[in-house]
């Protein structure tokens, strides 16, 4: 005859359960991060755009590093809910990352470790590795914190920025950004 579970194996079991949740949530993090690494390698080595995965209505544009950091994330041509937790967003209204004008990168989610932003001060430098056009070093000028409908920030540049945005505070209002201007120091060609 089976004896009945006690409350200890039950916490046991719930602890376990938790716990697994929690590693699976890093593991699909880690794959993500891992495939966009590679449909970015691809991109790059073939000269054609790779998709992370088959189903992916994404495709990588560039690749952004802060050295200071040692952190690199991907930016792709498109992000959602899903997405945005592991990967940079282009502003479809912007310029493509690495060209000349004001080239916008989102941060959608407010709570991950993609929001880096909110760490970055002035005078660090982020790189840009674009798919054509080279790898482009980036110097902080500017950190704002702006109303949700103000726009100026975001609007064509006559000189090579980039402009990441992210909501702030992070809660769950949603009536401010927080945005970071990079203005262009200096251009690497890649070959």
């Amino acid at each position: 005859m089976k004896k009945p579970l006690k409350w200890g194996g039950i916490l046991f079991i719930i602890a376990i359960s938790i716990i697994i949740l929690q590693f699976d949530q890093n593991i699909r993090a880690w794959i993500a991060n891992n495939l966009l690494h590679t449909a970015w390698v691809r991109t790059q080595s073939s000269g054609r755009q790779v998709e992370p995965w088959p189903w992916a209505n994404t495709l990588p544009l560039a690749r952004l590093s802060l050295p200071k950091l040692d952190l690199e994330r991907i930016v792709l041509s498109i992000t959602n809910d899903g997405m945005s937790a592991f990967a940079l967003g282009h502003s479809k209204n912007s310029v493509l990352p690495g060209e000349f004008g004001n080239s916008v990168l989102n941060i959608v989610h407010r709570n991950t470790l993609l929001n880096f932003v909110k760490i970055l001060k002035l005078g660090d430098i982020l790189v840009l590795e674009s798919l054509h056009s080279g790898r482009w070093h980036y110097q902080v000028s500017a950190i704002y914190i702006v109303g949700k409908t103000e726009t100026n920030l975001v609007e064509p540049s006559l000189n090579r920025r980039l402009t990441l945005v992210s909501c702030y505070p992070c809660n769950n209002t949603d009536t401010q950004r927080y945005v970071v201007i990079a203005e262009e120091v200096e251009r690497l060609t890649l070959f």
